[in-house]
């Protein structure tokens, strides 16, 4: 779990822009960053909170952060779940890095 998020962090920088990882739901709504984020690429599935949760979550506080979903497992459920959220899209792993900064470049434009 921690490479994938090094990896895709490190690709966010790569890209062009600032990246912060962190290692669950819960330690990113404690960190006090959520208010300052201009766009969350986060996965579906992480320990303690899925990411729809996160999301649900950020909503209830009254922040609205344009989301970016990733996911290995794209299930039918997941894809339903996601559609269902204010999330701008669901990118499947292996991250392919075009679709990626198309999407968050949108994301900091809707935002």
């Amino acid at each position: 779990m921690h490479s994938v998020r090094a990896a895709t962090s490190s690709l966010v920088r790569s890209l062009g822009w600032e990246a912060r990882g962190f290692a669950s739901g819960p330690a990113f709504l404690a960190s006090g960053m959520a208010a300052r984020t201009r766009c969350l690429v986060c996965d579906v599935q992480m320990p303690a909170m899925d990411g729809i949760e996160l999301l649900d979550r950020l909503r209830g506080q009254g922040i609205h952060v344009p989301t970016l979903f990733i996911t290995a497992f794209a299930s039918t459920r997941v894809c339903e779940r996601v559609q269902a959220s204010t999330a701008l899209c669901l990118i499947e792993k292996p991250i392919d890095a075009r679709e990626l900064q198309t999407w968050i470049d949108l994301a900091l434009k809707h935002g």
